[in-house]
């Protein structure tokens, strides 16, 4: 079997006690009670979510977030070409931006240039963002049909997949977890069948019927090939 990747979660900060985290690295400096904040706990959850799905997965966590939810693209870029230099064989961003900047984009591109497979989350409604809606992006958004190991085909112009969008006693609900959930089935992949077969067999084709209530969303389409 194909030992457990490493994860690269572009997020708030974990704290140094977090399952399978494998190192922390913070791109802006964290606020002084960010293990409290609002973004330390999404990123948390962010982590169950990913290891839900893939126990063994290690975390490479890269810091965007102080302290709220909320950075600068300057910083998302710095992560993105950090992720595309470690060792990371997937890169997870559970926040989206409503235009292509070209310092996103060329971070983006980056990161598929080096081999990684990176996936971002893609509201149910509103215009694309991006990563997400960056080509070669593993877009997810949350699929209500979908149980934590299952996974949808959607193929939407904001989002290719669909994922199970909450789960038990998790409070964040929608895309950023749905994504999570999807990161960890990727990682679950390559230990296993490996991607490209995994992308063969959905739970689901087509666009989940049933209205999703709009979950809470930080700041912020076509997979690679199996790898």
């Amino acid at each position: 079997m194909t030992p457990a990747p490493l994860i690269a979660l572009i997020d708030g900060p974990l704290a140094a006690d977090t399952p399978g985290l494998a190192c922390r690295t913070d791109i802006c400096k964290p606020h002084p009670r960010a293990a409290d904040s609002p973004a330390a706990l999404h990123a948390s959850h962010m982590a169950a979510a990913i290891r839900t799905n893939a126990p063994k997965a290690r975390l490479l966590n890269l810091t965007i977030f102080p302290g709220r939810l909320a950075t600068s693209l300057a910083t998302v870029a710095k992560a993105l070409h950090r992720a595309a230099e470690s060792e990371a064989a997937i890169i997870h961003c559970s926040f989206g931006h409503t235009d292509a900047n070209p310092l996103l984009t060329d971070a983006v591109a980056a990161v598929l240039q080096a081999g990684k497979l990176l996936v971002a989350s893609a509201p149910a409604r509103g215009a694309p963002v991006y990563p997400a809606a960056c080509n070669g992006v593993y877009s997810v958004q949350g699929d209500a049909r979908c149980a934590p190991g299952q996974w949808s085909l959607l193929n939407l112009l904001g989002a290719q997949f669909g994922a199970c969008p909450g789960g038990p006693e998790m409070p964040v609900r929608g895309a950023s977890l749905a994504a999570a959930h999807f990161t960890g089935l990727l990682a679950r992949a390559r230990m296993g069948c490996g991607v490209r077969a995994f992308l063969q067999i959905p739970a689901f084709t087509g666009r989940e019927r049933i209205g999703l209530p709009p979950g809470p969303a930080p700041l912020f389409h076509t997979p690679t090939a199996d790898r």
